[in-house]
């Protein structure tokens, strides 16, 4: 009996606080951050768990924070206005473990509205990091709290650059099609971007 107990300790599985810090530590938006710092921003962090299809935010809610996939996959959804003035929720991308969104909160100076909703695509936990969280850590650790901006503001510019080069390349195409079409047609656009 003690050798199963001996045996049992040893291979212990770790606690979930132990995974979540070994999450955060290999989670790409926390990259090159030592492990006081994860330690830190552990302690900080909100674990929430999301049944399929529940709702995480809705477009035009303020927002308050950024979420890190733990588990699961969501999806990103829009409202389009379609012709006679109905609107429907076009899916903008699906994410994944390690991927996170709603990073704009975090440094933007009022409480925006949210641009897109998000929806679990299936049973998920996300790590919730919440403007509120961030001005603590601000104040209380000012290093670690610029360390953590300076990542959201290098992952800001990654993805506006990744924007500009797809809106960039989008245009070409249009300038492409355009030249294309019968010059009468051509007039008839000239009003459209």
């Amino acid at each position: 009996m003690t050798t199963d107990i001996f045996w049992g300790n040893i291979f212990k599985i770790k606690s979930k606080k132990d995974l979540l810090y070994y999450f955060l530590k290999s989670n790409p938006m926390f990259n090159g951050f030592s492990s006081r710092d994860i330690k830190n921003i552990e302690k900080i962090v909100h674990l929430r768990k999301f049944k399929k299809d529940e709702i995480i935010f809705k477009e035009y809610e303020p927002g308050t924070g950024m979420y890190v996939i733990k588990t699961g996959s969501i999806r990103i959804t829009k409202h389009r206005k379609k012709e006679g003035g109905v609107s429907e929720e076009e899916v903008i991308t699906n994410l994944k473990r390690n991927d996170f969104f709603g990073e704009l909160t975090l440094v933007e100076k009022t409480r925006s509205p949210r641009t897109a909703s998000a929806y679990a695509n299936n049973e998920c936990e996300l790590v919730g990091f919440f403007k509120p969280d961030l001005l603590e850590v601000i104040e209380r650790n000012p290093k670690l709290g610029v360390k953590i901006i300076l990542r959201i503001a290098e992952i800001i510019g990654s993805r506006l650059r990744i924007t500009t080069a797809s809106l960039t390349e989008k245009k070409e195409e249009i300038k492409r099609l355009r030249s294309l079409l019968p010059q009468d047609e051509k007039a008839d656009l000239s009003n459209i971007g």
